[in-house]
């Protein structure tokens, strides 16, 4: 059996909780707003890369285009190469890839900059990683024959160090024979 003061107490927090709910509804206000009419704005369904809007599902799959030997490096990226340059010339060859892995954040698919990098780990004797780089630099180099062909040069020499005479012969071929 409930006590006098206990029933007194639960009825007091019921009342205020019918107080609260009172207040809380005459806040709710059911007038609407005036919002003038505006035309319909055409808005692109689909993301734009480049200037380029991505293909809607029903058409065909977007292809990375290489960047082009000739295309312009922005401002920041020429002076991380110059930079690595000055670097690599000196023979600090850490700062100047960590220049260049700087310039690759920025500009991913230029072929350039991934010879660059692949020069560098050739002269720390990086055979590997060398070969690795100027193979990557290769799928970017948008058909550019100079740097197709200063790749191969820089995978033969790395072929070579590493004592694997075929696979330098082979890049070697690929020097004299005209099919890029």
């Amino acid at each position: 059996m409930l006590t006098l003061r206990t029933r007194y107490i639960f009825f007091a927090r019921l009342l205020g909780l019918a107080w609260i709910s009172l207040f809380l509804s005459a806040c709710i206000s059911t007038a609407t707003i005036d919002v003038p009419s505006q035309d319909p704005v055409d808005v692109e369904d689909r993301a734009v890369v480049d200037g380029k809007p991505l293909p809607l599902p029903d058409q065909r799959v977007v292809t990375a285009e290489p960047l082009s030997g000739d295309m312009p490096m922005s401002p920041v990226v020429k002076r991380l190469a110059q930079n690595a340059g000055d670097q690599r010339r000196v023979g600090n060859w850490a700062g100047a890839a960590n220049s260049l892995e700087r310039a690759l954040r920025i500009e991913p698919r230029n072929g350039r900059l991934w010879s660059r990098l692949a020069q560098v780990h050739h002269d720390q004797q990086s055979w590997k990683k060398a070969i690795q780089l100027a193979a990557k630099s290769n799928t970017l180099s948008g058909g550019d024959s100079n740097l197709l062909r200063q790749n191969w040069v820089l995978m033969a020499n790395s072929y070579d160090a590493l004592g694997d005479k075929a696979s330098a012969e082979r890049y070697r071929s690929k020097l004299t024979s005209n099919n890029y």
